[in-house]
């Protein structure tokens, strides 16, 4: 069982990014959102752990109830959650400017791979196994 983050009514998942270049990652929490695409990491996040947009292999646009904000896609060479490993995993880097204290946003390109038990009353994740199509690559 996993259990999510409650943040003033929005579930977080805890996640594991790499430092670039470096042997070890740094913790962060982000929305679990199955409205989103991406996962998406506030630039801060992204440039502490030494990506910038010198990385980016493709502009990205995010559009908000705040409007479009511009931002960049990377690859990370690892992403961590829910105890299963993505390599090359493609993040979007936005100015999130959270006032919850998240770094960012758990999207489909995560959330897609698994099929997941969820009791969103508690917050409980009972079971996250990867989905067929998963199984088989």
């Amino acid at each position: 069982m996993f259990q999510l983050i409650n943040k003033e009514g929005l579930y977080c998942a805890e996640a594991q990014l790499p430092f670039k270049n470096q042997n070890r990652n740094e913790k962060a929490e982000l929305v679990f959102d199955t409205g989103a695409a991406l996962t998406i990491v506030d630039t801060t996040i992204i440039d502490f752990l030494g990506y910038s947009s010198r990385d980016a292999f493709r502009i990205s646009n995010l559009d908000g109830a705040a409007g479009r904000s511009k931002g960049y896609l990377i690859k990370i060479p690892t992403f961590r959650c829910f105890g299963f490993e993505m390599t090359e995993f493609e993040i979007a880097c936005h100015d999130m400017n959270s006032k919850l204290g998240v770094a960012g946003v758990l999207g489909m390109n995560f959330l897609r791979n698994f099929r997941m038990d969820i009791n969103y009353n508690t917050g409980e994740i009972h079971s996250i196994i990867l989905s067929s199509s998963q199984k088989d690559n």
